[in-house]
């Protein structure tokens, strides 16, 4: 664990600083990560790392600087100075965050597994080996498989200090064959020793032969069952667009003025819940607030968008603690979960008399913020249901869709959900997540075939 070392990079930063006010953030990593790509291991990484980020105030002039060269106190002090120098001469900014005041919040001893902060090379390799011998001809194996911690410490002039500490450990099994067909299995979970490649492998065994003959797309209005992986998907750009006060107030989203209406189908109720102990407890936000469950939409009733102190303020009422960083504001959700429903996964996929079951989304993007409309491609496992059961899969295909009327359109929950999160990084590993189940969802728009 690096928290005293990352407390006494802050603390030291506070002791040099000159500014009238400062803000530390030092975040630290520990991670194993292997890529396999047609059934070789081709890359092995380990990092061990500290970052620092320093952020000083004069009045309403303020700088940011970050490094991660520590290990002389020359560099830490340069670096302070260079951010004075640097706040001096900015021009002022009227909307900067609130610094957070005096005040200690820490994540429990539960939060952090030092078996997977410092996981065994062997024991990350041989899971990779494992999937890849065990990858049933024609297929090749894809993925990844990787674990470790995540630690951040705040600290500011004011007196707050806080430290989140949590591991985390995913794997990513992707069966493909000619480039073409593939299924994707994908889990994260906090611990290395909860991850799961028997069921990883037993999935895929029974999922992946369907994707070698698919028939041909055809687009139209589909009722789709939706897999974790591809909710997560959606979600993110409601959270981003729809649910962030900064949107709401710049105009963006289209949910403005709708709090306390029913916008979506009563079959969704979703939640930020920073503090549930399957997921990756964040127990404070980036101004230093101490964060809590928020029920953001009730059976489909809009109650709450994610708030900073600059956003809070411009509307009048208290933050609810959804900053995610201490030096610029855009208050965003970061550990959403829909609420599981009342049915069983398979029972959902019975239930369906012609539809299509999506794995994941991929490429998508925003074509218009006002409605809600977004479009993207299906991959790795487009299958087909008929009466009730999978019987094939289907090529991929373009999806245009208002995210307005996706969630509007649920009419199934599953009663399993899934700790969804990123398994691959490629800067600082910092880790959030999702906790989503399956949804069945009528009407869902593709609007053409894909060549992929």
């Amino acid at each position: 664990m690096l928290k005293d070392k990352l407390y006494e990079i802050g603390e030291y930063v506070l002791r040099v600083s000159r500014a009238d006010s400062t803000v530390v953030l030092v975040h630290g990593e520990r991670s194993r990560l292997v890529r396999f790509a047609n059934s070789v291991i081709h890359q092995n990484t380990e990092v061990h790392d500290i970052s620092l980020t320093i952020h000083v105030r004069f009045g309403n002039r303020a700088a940011t600087v970050s490094t991660n060269a520590i290990n002389d106190p020359k560099d830490i002090v340069g670096m302070v100075r260079r951010a004075e120098e640097l706040a001096k001469i900015s021009p002022e900014n009227p909307e900067l965050t609130e610094v957070a005041p005096a005040g200690k919040i820490e994540t429990s001893s539960d939060s952090f597994d030092e078996l997977t902060a410092e996981v065994d090379p062997s024991e990350v390799v041989s899971t990779a080996a494992r999937l890849i011998k065990e990858t049933p001809s024609p297929f090749e194996a894809f993925g990844v498989v990787s674990g470790g911690s995540s630690e951040t410490v705040l600290m500011t002039s004011e007196g707050f200090v806080g430290y989140r500490g949590t591991t985390a450990a995913h794997l990513k099994y992707n069966p493909i064959h000619d480039l073409t067909f593939g299924y994707l299995v994908q889990q994260s979970a906090r611990t290395f020793r909860d991850l799961n490649p028997d069921a990883a492998l037993e999935k895929a065994g029974k999922r992946a032969p369907l994707v070698l003959n698919p028939t041909d797309a055809k687009p139209g209005k589909w009722t789709v069952i939706l897999e974790p992986l591809a909710v997560g998907e959606l979600l993110s750009f409601l959270n981003w667009i729809g649910l962030s006060a900064r949107s709401v107030q710049e105009g963006r989203s289209p949910l403005a003025g709708k709090i306390g209406e029913k916008v979506f189908s009563e079959n969704f109720t979703l939640y930020e819940d920073p503090l549930n102990p399957r997921g990756y407890v964040t127990p404070f936000d980036m101004e230093g607030r101490r964060r809590g469950l928020i029920t953001v939409v009730e059976k489909g009733v809009l109650r709450d968008f994610a708030y900073d102190t600059v956003t809070a303020k411009k509307d009048g009422r208290e933050t609810n603690a959804c900053a995610v960083s201490p030096f610029h504001s855009f208050p965003m959700f970061v550990n959403l979960h829909i609420a599981e429903g009342d049915t069983d996964y398979e029972d959902l996929i019975s239930s369906v008399d012609r539809g299509l079951l999506v794995t994941r989304f991929w490429y998508s993007n925003v074509v218009d913020p006002r409605s809600l409309t977004i479009t993207g491609m299906t991959r790795d496992g487009l299958f087909v249901i008929e009466d009730g059961k999978i019987v094939g899969s289907m090529k991929n295909m373009r999806f245009n869709v208002s995210l307005l009327d996706v969630f509007s359109s649920v009419s199934g929950v599953s009663r399993e959900s899934e700790l969804v999160s990123e398994p691959t990084w490629y800067g600082s590993f910092k880790v959030y997540e999702e906790i989503l189940p399956t949804l069945k969802v009528e009407g869902f728009n593709f609007a053409s075939a894909t060549k992929f």
